[in-house]
């Protein structure tokens, strides 16, 4: 303790009110990294360490009452000024409680400006009554900026995303509308095939404009958009096959579909966006069928269970380790690819799909009993009308 000066007025009221705490505080202080330091009941900054020092830029006079930091000024992250009274510190000695961590935008002594997270917790003495403060702070400064340039750069993508599909999706509608001219004219069947070809490819592109739409959008922990409404099963479970049937007939892979009684009633109605959940639902069955083998069978169970909704759609393919399971859903993330098959997509599809059940209400579980054998991809839903009620 012979770096801690104090002034002789100081010294007899600490002894009088608990000295030997804030004594213990100010050992402790000088062992650790991070800037600390500690006041007085009056606010008189008594002692801090070095890093405190380097921060602050220079060290306050322990003469000085009201003090409670080093720091030329504070003010909250919105730009308002903080009254050094009001500090966390200074509301710590007031009131004897530790007050919650305080994010704070602080200026040094030599002009630089921190942010920085005080901690604040009052000393007490023998008596029980507070003898100080102990402020310890976190200079987040650097993390501040990094979050920052962060949150440029994925701005600056979704903007960039978002004038790319503009600009294509006006070609795109343009070659849809002579493709669907030229299969309906009556003439060689090679062009009506080939016809049918030009429009099953174009809206493969706009639905994977689409995604990456949505894969910016969700990147900003926003959910997808959905517009409920209430709409029939089939409404769900037809466009969703309509999706994967092309793919699943180039790869000679078929679609089994199971629908329990409450599912294949046709008064089961539900309440959601059936172009989303169509949309989730496609891309499960689309990733099924990426990592399922030319000739695969691929399982969709459909249940329902008074007001909720389970979809799960399982394969037999290439199958995930147990740890990976949670990185399937996270956008662009892309796990091993089939090993006789390229690599295709984005790695959006999975993040899509459980974006659209979180919006809905629900979620999305992944199960794998490991590599080679196979996935289940498994939607619950809060989404079933109540008939009888309605």
């Amino acid at each position: 303790m012979n770096n801690v000066r104090w002034i002789p007025e100081q010294r007899r009221a600490i002894e009088q009110g608990g000295g030997d705490s804030l004594e213990t505080s100010c050992r402790v202080i000088d062992q650790i990294a991070c800037p600390a330091y500690c006041c007085t009941p009056a606010g008189a900054v008594l002692h801090c360490n070095r890093a405190a020092r380097r921060l602050w830029g220079a060290a306050p006079s322990p003469a000085e009452d009201g003090r409670w930091d080093g720091f030329a000024s504070l003010c909250r992250p919105d730009g308002s000024p903080v009254e050094k009274a009001s500090s966390p510190a200074a509301l710590a000695a007031r009131t004897g409680v530790a007050p919650p961590p305080t994010e704070l935008v602080a200026q040094s002594n030599d002009g630089q400006t921190r942010c920085v997270v005080v901690h604040a917790q009052p000393v007490r003495g023998a008596d029980g009554v507070t003898a100080g403060v102990l402020c310890s702070l976190t200079d987040i400064s650097e993390r501040r900026r990094l979050r920052r340039e962060i949150e440029s750069v994925r701005g600056d993508r979704e903007d960039f995303l978002r004038v790319l599909a503009h600009e294509l999706r006006n070609p795109l509608a343009s070659v849809m509308t002579v493709a669907t001219i030229l299969r309906r004219r009556p003439g060689e069947p090679g062009i009506v095939s080939m016809a049918r070809v030009i429009e099953r490819q174009t809206r493969q592109l706009a639905r994977f404009i689409d995604d990456l739409l949505d894969a910016a959008r969700i990147e900003h922990a926003s959910d997808v958009p959905v517009t409920k409404r209430a709409a029939s099963l089939d409404e769900v479970l037809a466009p969703a096959r309509d999706v994967v049937a092309g793919v699943l007939g180039r790869r000679s892979q078929t679609l089994r579909v199971h629908l329990d009684a409450g599912a294949e009633a046709p008064e089961t109605m539900l309440w959601c966006d059936p172009g989303r959940l169509a949309q989730a639902l496609g891309n499960v069955l689309l990733n099924a069928s990426e990592f399922s083998d030319d000739g695969a069978e691929i399982a969709l169970a459909v249940s329902v269970d008074g007001e909720v909704l389970d979809m799960s759609v399982s394969d037999h393919g290439i199958g995930v380790e147990a740890s990976e399971l949670p990185a399937m859903f996270e956008p662009f993330r892309k796990l091993a690819a089939h090993p006789r098959r390229a690599p295709s997509g984005a790695g959006v599809g999975l993040a899509i799909a459980r974006s659209i059940c979180v919006s809905h209400g629900g979620t999305v579980f992944a199960h794998s009993a490991g590599p080679g054998q196979g996935t289940r991809l498994e939607f619950i839903l809060p989404v079933v009308q109540d008939t009888m009620s309605a």
